[in-house]
């Protein structure tokens, strides 16, 4: 081989050692999500609200993912989104492809000694939630209660739900902590079973309702003044509620104040969206980036909107925020709401 064919073969190689390094190279900085599909698994069946977030999320969620993956929406329901939340846990990859969206009172079951609790709700990665809730007390407006102090002195017939739902839990609660007298009538299957029984004078009033159920079914009631609004359960007032008390506001003491905000705590969860224990951090980190950008995304907002989804995001590190002091709190405290909850 001449000196020229050597040197020529010489250049070659190394062009062709230079190109396997970039193509190397831009395979290592490829973002870990580009052609992958993110499963959004939700722990109730489809139509309902959880599931409608979630399929809105898996529209808008992919394009503030670097790699711009797909994303589906897997209906996992059972037990209130307990399976869901168990599944989670225990089985779901722990790579960043799958999150769950599950109700906000299921994680704290934990706490409560839950029946089928197979997880640990401070080794989630909390990914963000959607709409930090507030729940109401009210009465129908012929009801003699014209406060949330009367029921402190007066008995009321409120409807309920099935138990442990917050329709049952609130006004128990509210019962043993502040020695109201809410009389319930458990068993009507939901909000718009106990709006009729208001309605034809079954019942006075019902506690644990959402402010975005009424707000999406009964909007014309509240602005022609039907339903009283006594308390609201949350941490802090609602920005359409500055006149409506806290339940917290009612605490006269530490150990009062505790139980209620136990109580307002899964609230303040707001729809929750977690990821599997041991995700790596970086992944996680991108997760929550994207889910913040994808709730003040002015398009995502604009559909929400246009199907009347209420969003109020709550941050992921908040979220850890409320289990960590959930789980700070003295064993007999927990007790204490275990024995008001009436498990």
């Amino acid at each position: 081989m001449s000196g020229t064919t050597r040197g020529v073969a010489r250049i070659a190689g190394l062009c062709l050692a230079a190109c396997a390094w970039l193509t190397g190279s831009a395979a290592a900085q490829e973002p870990f999500y580009a052609g992958k599909t993110v499963k959004i698994v939700v722990g109730f069946p489809p139509g309902g609200g959880y599931d409608i977030y979630a399929r809105t999320v898996a529209k808008f969620l992919p394009a503030h993912v670097p790699g711009a993956p797909s994303a589906v929406v897997v209906n996992m329901p059972g037990a209130g989104s307990l399976v869901a939340a168990n599944y989670m846990f225990n089985v779901a990859p722990r790579d960043g492809t799958e999150i769950g969206s599950v109700e906000s009172f299921i994680p704290f079951e934990a706490f409560y000694n839950g029946n089928g609790v197979r997880f640990d709700p401070l080794k989630y990665a909390w990914i963000g939630g959607l709409n930090a809730e507030t729940n109401l007390c009210m009465v129908w407006q012929s009801s003699a209660i014209q406060k949330f102090e009367d029921l402190l002195t007066r008995e009321a017939v409120f409807g309920a739900t099935g138990s442990g739902a917050p329709p049952v839990i609130e006004p128990r609660v509210a019962n043993v902590v502040l020695g109201a007298k809410m009389k319930l009538v458990n068993g009507y299957p939901g909000a718009a079973d106990m709006f009729v029984a208001m309605e034809n004078r079954e019942i006075e009033g019902t506690c644990g309702i959402a402010w975005s159920t009424l707000t999406s079914t009964r909007a014309d009631w509240i602005r022609q003044g039907k339903l009283r609004l006594l308390a609201q359960n949350a941490l802090k007032r609602h920005r359409d509620l500055p006149q409506t008390p806290l339940l917290l506001d009612f605490a006269g003491t530490d150990e009062q104040r505790k139980l209620l905000g136990l109580l307002a705590a899964p609230n303040a969860l707001g729809r929750p969206y977690m990821a599997p224990p041991e995700t790596p951090p970086a992944r996680v980190e991108t997760l929550r980036k994207a889910f913040d950008e994808t709730t003040g995304d002015p398009a995502f907002l604009a559909e929400t909107g246009r199907l009347n989804l209420p969003i109020a995001a709550v941050a992921g590190k908040e979220i850890e925020a409320i289990f960590a002091g959930a789980a700070a709190l003295d064993k007999s405290l927990v007790d204490r709401m275990i024995a008001a909850r009436g498990d």
